[in-house]
């Protein structure tokens, strides 16, 4: 094995991305061409892919100023342009300069019978964009006009799933992409040859020992719907529009991962249209099954480009344009997409791709929680920190020691249908409510083994909104509110005290936020209310880090609310719901702004045994000994951490389970920080003088916050 290894390494020094450039001329007419692709590392060595080339008119000569450029990718186990929409027809018909690849594994042997797994759209994306990047760059180089906003890429089963992995990788470069029936992600029945949705076996192993062992970062990259790295799509400012075409009946890639993938890229706020093919959908032309085949995949991608019959013409055809000139190719940087103990890169510098996984580097110590003025670099060494991306390498290493106190924060992968059940729905109105409301009794499934009980309160649309909400949807008929995550206190009422229906009445900030035009959303902290859960049982390292997922699940389950905005959700707790708050708002950047009411104080200030139970954190007793020596992390860095999002801490003088002058030191250290985005507002506290508790003048300033930082004027109270 080690000999292999280092084969491996020499060929890849040996085969360096720059012989990319020693590449063929573009034929002056339709024909196929060889380059040079990226290596393999099951096969190590050097590796060409072929290219089939289809011009508007056959020429070369007809590529004029409007030509775009477009991928048609084969299926698993093609080769050419099987499965996919003849390059023939679309370059004339879209006039486009089609592209067909036979990226790695193209053919029988290699996909399906060969010993290797089936790599799952990866180094198979790479391979079109290496594709799409020579034709390209011989155009260029020839100086012939064509149009860069204008590039788009399809394909069909397989290559409906290398399109889409080419459009990850690539976020910035495509104005439209149709997959028609493409798998979504490696699942593990798809993965591993488990009973489960579909019949594929891409041939991996679970066995880490194994060359061909999966491991989670890999399987986390394939998974095109993952929703960490459609925020990072989002971030870069992907426009493409994403068309999925699937049928309802497909057993091959199962219909439920392409529902899944819709639903969490719509969360995600990228562009993207279904179109689920069902029986009203069957024509008997374009369309002729619900299942994996659909019908004439040539008709129907000339269908999304607006030809609709054979007499169309050029002028007729609608595929959107990207706005902006500079594709991936052009920016040259680094695109990166975190996985759970690392990241895949995928570096433009030389203009193509090329991909890489980083290992997270060794994380290192900080000694001093309370001083937020430097990081540790690469080298061990201490620098200082003066600028965001400075502190952004802090954060990291913030989270990363938390988890070293709750566990890991769960892969995406994790995530299962949420399959919401509703027992009870119970409309409340004045004089019982200060406006109309719907209370809705749930559950949702957590993760395969939980199903959390929750209260979900929704404003009835009366037609008096304020103005912003009513914006959020012009017709008026569903207003988009802002949404907030209500958590409990520690007690046995759970869910039930935030919804206002037993318990302590200074704890019903999920119906007062709900009467104040809030969706909000209470769900039980495992143990508590109508939550019973083993927690040495499950598989998680803590019941913080359950919680935690719970939450984020919450948010999931909001985000699927037609009568919520997204973009405008916020968290508040308090004391357990509190730093639970925090937690969940370290790992979950879909929270816009946090209340936490006497949930924190200095770890130095506190007692640390407390936080051990296995509702919370054992690891600080296993793993560190209940010494705050040994600690990894406190409530500064936390705090820190959240930074520029809002954050308010509502404290209490004489609170005897959070030492007042802890938060305030904790507060104080986190401003350097909180200055370095110019968001100094952003972090508030607010004082009483009272005990352990939150009494309806916080509560009154935490809603005033909240309502400020999710951009909501609340009704006034009749």
């Amino acid at each position: 094995m080690r000999e292999l290894f280092f084969m491996g390494l020499l060929s890849t020094l040996l085969i360096s991305p720059a012989k990319a450039d020693e590449r063929p001329a573009l034929p002056d007419k339709d024909g196929a061409v060889e380059i040079s692709a990226q290596e393999w590392p099951l096969r190590p060595g050097p590796r060409k892919i072929r290219i089939l080339i289809h011009f508007p008119d056959g020429t070369k000569e007809s590529v004029q100023q409007d030509t775009g450029l477009m991928l048609t990718l084969h299926n698993w186990g093609g080769t050419d342009c099987v499965g996919t929409a003849s390059p023939a027809v679309v370059a004339r018909k879209l006039n486009v300069v089609a592209i067909c690849v036979n990226y790695l594994q193209s053919g029988q042997v290699d996909s399906i019978q060969g010993p290797e797994p089936y790599d799952f759209g990866y180094l198979q994306g790479l391979d079109a964009l290496r594709a799409l990047w020579f034709v390209r760059s011989s155009l260029q180089e020839q100086n012939i006009g064509y149009n860069d906003r204008r590039i788009y890429s399809t394909g069909g089963s397989g290559g409906g799933n290398v399109t889409l992995m080419a459009n990850k990788l690539a976020p910035r470069t495509f104005a439209v992409v149709i997959d028609m029936c493409g798998m979504k992600k490696l699942s593990d029945d798809i993965a591993f040859n488990l009973p489960g949705g579909s019949d594929l076996n891409a041939r991996w192993s679970k066995d880490s020992s194994n060359p061909f062992y999966l491991s989670l970062d890999a399987q986390e990259l394939r998974f095109v719907g993952n929703p960490d790295h459609l925020r990072e799509m989002k971030r870069l400012g992907t426009e493409s529009q994403i068309t999925v075409i699937h049928g309802v009946d497909d057993k091959t890639c199962p219909f439920p991962d392409a529902q899944e993938m819709v639903a969490l890229m719509q969360a995600g706020g990228l562009k993207v249209k279904p179109i689920f093919v069902d029986q009203a959908r069957i024509d008997g032309k374009i369309y002729t099954s619900t299942g994996h085949s659909l019908g004439d995949r040539t008709r129907i991608v000339l269908e999304q480009a607006g030809v609709v019959s054979d007499q169309s013409t050029l002028s007729d055809v609608s595929l959107p344009l990207r706005s902006q000139e500079q594709t991936d190719f052009d920016h040259k940087d680094v695109i990166r997409y975190r996985t759970s103990s690392g990241a895949f890169l995928i570096d433009y510098s030389q203009g193509f791709p090329v991909g890489r996984f980083e290992a997270e580097t060794t994380l290192p110590d900080y000694p001093d929680h309370q001083d937020l003025t430097y990081r540790v670099n690469s080298t061990g060494q201490r620098t200082a920190i003066k600028q965001v991306t400075d502190w952004e390498h802090r954060r990291d290493h913030i989270r990363r020691h938390l988890e070293r106190i709750t566990g890991k924060y769960p892969s995406p992968l994790k995530r299962v249908p949420l399959t919401p059940l509703i027992s009870e729905e119970v409309t409340l109105n004045p004089p019982e409510v200060s406006r109309p409301l719907l209370r809705r009794k749930l559950t949702y499934q957590s993760d395969a083994e939980s199903r959390v009980p929750a209260y979900v309160f929704i404003p009835i649309y009366d037609g008096s909104e304020t103005e912003q909400d009513r914006d959020k949807n012009p017709a008026n008929e569903r207003i988009a509110y802002p949404a907030v995550l209500c958590l409990q206190q520690t007690t046995s009422a759970g869910k039930d005290e935030p919804a206002g229906l037993q318990g302590d009445p200074d704890m019903k900030y999920a119906i007062e936020l709900a009467e104040a035009g809030f969706v909000t959303i209470a769900p039980d902290y495992p143990s508590f209310g109508e939550y019973t859960h083993d927690f040495d049982a499950d598989q998680y390292q803590s019941g913080t880090m359950k919680a935690i997922w719970d939450n984020s699940r919450a948010i999931d389950l909001l985000e699927t609310m037609p009568e919520v905005d997204r973009t405008r959700i916020g968290c508040i707790g308090h004391s357990l719901g509190g730093h639970n708050a925090i937690f969940t708002a370290v790992f979950e950047p879909r929270i816009q702004a946090i209340v936490s009411s006497c949930g924190f104080t200095s770890l130095s200030e506190d007692d640390l045994p407390s936080w051990t139970g296995p509702r919370y954190m054992p690891l600080i007793a296993t793993s560190f000994e209940n010494d705050i020596r040994k600690m990894p992390v406190d409530f500064h860095e936390l705090i820190a951490a959240l930074a520029p999002r809002p954050f308010l801490a509502c404290y209490a003088e004489k609170d005897d389970d959070f030492s007042a002058s802890g938060v305030r030191h904790v507060v104080q250290q986190a401003e350097p920080v909180y200055k370095l985005y110019n968001s100094e507002t952003h972090l508030q506290s607010f004082r009483i003088d009272a005990g352990h508790s939150f009494p309806k003048v916080s509560r009154k300033r935490a809603y005033q916050f909240l309502a400020e930082h999710l951009k909501h004027q609340p009704r006034p109270n009749k």
